[in-house]
Order: structure tokens, then sequence, then C-alpha cells
């Protein structure tokens, strides 16, 4: 099963006003991605309601990561990502 990823659509002309449409046209293209599911561990301490940070391999650990997640209460957390690219995690405990 294919995997989709919506393509942006900036709509500039918007209105407030009651009854103005603005046409616009959505669509989607192919996009391979990666469900990933773990536990957040530091020193076999799990981290609770902790913060996971995913940057993918085309992004400086300096940038703002690629995607972002938090753990539950036993520290599982899930992320999609993308496909076919090195991913580097990192947690942060609150």
């Amino acid at each position: 099963m294919a995997n989709y990823k919506p393509i942006a659509k900036t709509i500039s002309a918007a209105s407030a006003i009651s009854g103005v449409l603005v046409p616009a046209n959505l669509s989607t293209t192919s996009w391979g991605l990666l469900l990933v599911r773990g536990s957040a561990l530091f020193s076999n301490t799990i981290l609770r309601s902790g913060a996971v940070a995913v940057w993918e391999s085309t992004k400086p650990t300096t940038a703002a990561p690629s995607r972002e997640t938090f753990t539950d209460a036993n520290a599982i957390y899930g992320i999609t990502c993308r496909a076919g690219v090195k991913l580097i995690f990192k947690f942060y405990a609150h």
C-alpha cells in the first residue's frame, strides 16, 4: 500500500466575507514512510512524558528536528518518519 504526503497549498486571497469561494487544487505525492515504535531509556531508567526529537540525515542537529513526539507513562513512543534516510533520535526527560 502506498503512502501519500499532502502537497501544501497556500491560499493568500482568503476572505472572512460569507459566500466568497477561493478555488484551489490539492493533490498528493508518493512518500515512503516508516513507523518507528520504541522506548526511551537512559541508564536503565524510563523517560516518562519525555520529548522525542528526530532529525533526518539531510538536517544538521543544530536545526529544528524533522519530527517530534512524546513518550507515555511507560516511555513508549511511536513516530512516523521518512523511509530511506538516516535518522538521529534524541530523548529529553521532563
